[in-house]
């Protein structure tokens, strides 16, 4: 049996590279930017209207006054989308549309809810106090390093490069992964249970859980706990996908037969069994360059167990410049029972007080209870050199996505 840091570092160790590659923009979410992004252009590329009114020289409205209006000879109208080059002259105006681009030598837009126009001539009271104007590369000058190497790729990012011009980028290959739920016990939730029967409920929390990072292939199999099936199909999950995840079978049980089957297969175990609760009979493997996670059958001991282990390893081989779970040192809302031989994990939430934020455990700790999951945002990690845990103390909190 290992210590969870070195069950970390073992695994850190061993990740492959997935490679990158090139994806159009409209098919890039979820996935990790493998380059630096430049500006080929600048934001905004030309100087335009932030509203409706009317744009003019600055410089012949400075004597302007309400007892001395200044009148500007409106020339026309200038509409978003127009390309023509207009310049203004000596005390002209134009009418401008919000996106227009702004003539040579106009200097300020004046809204059209404060404008007073007569006989085609706008009238000013004095200098503007707002240009009304975004002007050319405000936001970012052409050449800017925009986004860097490492960036997930959000909405956000493609309407980003979707106003730089950007219609494809360089990506992190995302890991293909094989998700096999294992239990001769498990019934797919819709159908009827039988005496001795419960519904599956790992494989729909963890295809969930890779659907929520972004991963798209993902292939899910329930299966029985008969050597001939578990063989057949571990050994096609090994063939198609870059990582294999199951949960279930890899117990000390006369039944659980995971471990003996990769070992068949040529799986190399670099480790079983971590000191910590839930979660002890952890597995981690190789084959080539291939990963294979064992996880508890109990759904609370999977679930933890992907977001300390799976969730940072996929994020690493994905590309995030800062993988795994935010972490945070947080004071402990009560006192907690510690176990000097193993380290803790503990379903936790959040309170944020007026001066301070803490984290509560939470009841239904034990490995097999999911209800208290849903109310979960953070897991509380308690060392294994402790005996207890006193209320304010301070203790590392991961933050569940």
């Amino acid at each position: 049996m290992i210590s969870v840091e070195k069950a970390r570092r073992l695994i850190r160790r061993n990740l492959p590279s997935l490679g990158i590659e090139a994806r159009q923009l409209d098919d890039c979410l979820g996935f990790v930017l493998a380059e630096d992004i430049l500006a080929p252009i600048s934001l905004p590329l030309f100087s335009n209207a932030a509203m409706d009114g009317y744009v003019f020289r600055t410089r012949d409205i400075q004597k302007a006054a309400k007892e001395n209006p200044v009148l500007l000879k409106i020339k026309g109208t200038i509409k978003a989308g127009d390309q023509g080059a207009r310049s203004l002259r000596p005390f002209e105006a134009y009418r401008i549309m919000t996106g227009a681009p702004i003539p040579s030598q106009g200097g300020a837009v004046l809204p059209k809810e404060e404008a007073h126009v007569k006989a085609n001539f706008l009238l000013t009271e004095g200098p503007v106090s707002r240009k009304h104007i975004h002007f050319a590369g405000e936001e970012i000058k052409k050449g800017t390093r925009v986004l860097k190497k490492g960036h997930p790729v959000s909405p956000a990012t493609v309407g980003l490069l979707a106003a730089l011009g950007i219609d494809k980028v360089w990506v992190f290959r995302q890991p293909r992964i094989g998700l096999i739920a294992t239990g001769s016990e498990l019934v797919q939730p819709g159908n009827a249970l039988l005496r001795g029967t419960i519904y599956d409920s790992n494989a729909g929390m963890l295809g969930a859980a890779l659907q929520n990072m972004g991963i798209r292939r993902v292939r899910m199999k329930t299966v029985s706990d008969r050597r001939a099936v578990l063989t057949k199909t571990l050994r096609r999950a090994l063939r198609e996908s870059d990582t294999v995840i199951i949960a279930g079978g890899v117990s000390v049980g006369e039944y659980d037969l995971v471990k003996d089957i990769l070992n068949d297969l040529n799986v190399r175990t670099i480790f079983w069994q971590v000191s910590q609760k839930p979660g002890k009979p952890l597995f981690f493997g190789k084959a080539g360059g291939k990963l294979v996670f064992g996880l508890p059958g109990n759904p609370a001991a999977a679930f933890i167990c992907f977001y300390e282990y799976i969730f940072p390893a996929l994020h690493s081989m994905m590309g995030f410049s800062k993988p795994g779970l935010r972490r945070e040192l947080l004071a402990i809302a009560t006192d907690i029972k510690a176990d000097e031989r193993r380290t803790l994990f503990l379903k936790g939430r959040l309170r944020k007080g007026l001066k301070r934020k803490e984290v509560m455990p939470l009841g239904h700790q034990g490995s097999h209870m999911i209800s208290s999951l849903c109310q979960a945002d953070c897991l509380i990690v308690v060392p294994a050199w402790k005996r207890v845990i006193r209320k304010n103390e301070k203790l590392a909190v991961h933050f569940l996505p």
